[in-house]
């Protein structure tokens, strides 16, 4: 055989990680899940529009309540019910970054504003930076010993 004939394979081991960890990367920054809305699958959705859902289904699920879910998913938010409002300022930004950094596609929770509503609501207003772009939020946190979180 001809050495001129001869192909070698030049690429290491390491390159060859290096390529399928930029591939499998690729493929989990890729969000894609069911369109819900008013409470009904309506097709599918993904990346941004993926994450504004997750987002807005973690503001909406109480951690440790539903055992489907991992003690990691939801909100502590309940567990101000009933706290004064200065004890709940603080709390409230720790407890929403928590909530939403558990989430692997999220990488940052920045707290704009936390302001004092009504006798019993705070609102939280904060961007999400994720792995598909910048998500805005406001919700409201209900204080009262009988009311419900939004």
């Amino acid at each position: 055989m001809d050495d001129e004939n001869l192909v070698t394979d030049t690429t290491t081991d390491e390159d060859s990680l290096d390529v399928i960890e930029d591939e499998v990367q690729e493929v989990t920054l890729t969000s894609r899940t069911y369109k819900v809305t008013n409470g009904r699958i309506i097709g599918m959705t993904d990346d941004l529009d993926a994450m504004v859902q997750a987002i807005d289904k973690i503001m909406r699920t109480e951690r440790f309540v539903f055992p489907i879910y991992s003690d990691q998913y939801g909100n502590d938010f309940e567990e101000l019910l009933g706290k004064d409002f200065d004890y709940a300022q603080v709390e409230v930004e720790r407890m929403l970054t928590e909530a939403l950094e558990a989430d692997d596609r999220v990488g940052e929770v920045q707290v704009d504003t936390i302001e004092r509503t009504d006798a019993n609501t705070l609102t939280v207003t904060a961007t999400v930076s994720t792995v598909h772009g910048d998500v805005p939020i406001e919700t409201e946190v209900n204080m009262g010993e009988s009311g419900t979180i939004n």
